[in-house]
């Protein structure tokens, strides 16, 4: 194509027909320009469908980061505290109005799981989210409302998880105090320990003791319903942006 053109070139030349040659020339750097804006075209193309299929990537990440939150929240926060409230409510009756106790070793266990998961909220899955703002790709998220809708769920997220980091009861220290708990054999109570436990219900620091951790525990479960309930409307909302 170009020894075409110089043929050409040369020939104008040859036949002194100078005005044809600028007229052949500036359409020669015309063809050029052309040539250049289809080629940063076909680029800026190419750029473009890179971009989208990255940003489908990160939604599909990202969804899945919302998918086990949801799962990991409603298991260790919602259902294990459920099972914690119930102990404590148990505890609480037992000392509130004392009933006969049938068997004590289970009487123990079950009010000694009422001091699980003691130690504050702080479970996040965000690494799809926390890779798109440290690599600066957030901008790929074309939506501007999701965009923002993203940003305020994991703030919130990390908000919440310092805030728990501060919440933290004297229950679960103080059950552990009273009787040691081993995972080899977690059902095992000594007698010693029996007595003690049986006299440490009817104090006015044990009751005390319920009820601060009661209101952890409906703090932190209500605290979790909201994430799960929060996550699965924006999982749904990532989900049709990738449609």
């Amino acid at each position: 194509m170009l020894a075409f053109f110089r043929r050409i070139r040369q020939q104008l030349l040859s036949e002194n027909k100078f005005s044809k040659y600028l007229l052949y020339a500036f359409g020669e750097i015309i063809l050029v320009v052309i040539g250049i804006l289809i080629a940063l075209q076909i680029n800026n193309w190419n750029e473009e469908r890179k971009n989208t299929q990255l940003e489908k990537n990160y939604l599909i990440s990202i969804s899945t980061d919302l998918e086990n939150l949801s799962l990991n929240t409603q298991r260790i926060y919602v259902d294990q505290f459920d099972e914690k409230i119930e102990n404590l409510l148990f505890a609480k009756k037992y000392i509130e109005v004392p009933f006969a106790i049938v068997d004590t070793l289970q009487f123990i266990n079950t009010i000694s799981k009422g001091a699980a998961s003691f130690s504050g909220f702080y479970l996040v899955d965000d690494e799809a989210y926390q890779e798109l703002v440290s690599t600066g790709n957030l901008r790929l998220i074309r939506n501007d409302s999701l965009r923002k809708d993203l940003s305020e769920f994991y703030t919130d997220m990390k908000v919440q998880a310092e805030l728990s980091k501060r919440y933290n009861t004297e229950y679960g220290n103080y059950i552990n105090a009273i009787r040691p708990f081993n995972n080899d054999n977690p059902s095992y109570v000594n007698l010693y320990d029996v007595n003690e436990f049986l006299e440490e219900l009817k104090t006015k620091k044990f009751r005390q003791l319920v009820d601060h951790e009661l209101t952890y525990g409906y703090r932190t479960r209500r605290m979790a319903k909201n994430v799960v309930k929060n996550a699965q409307k924006l999982k749904e909302r990532v989900e049709e942006e990738i449609k």
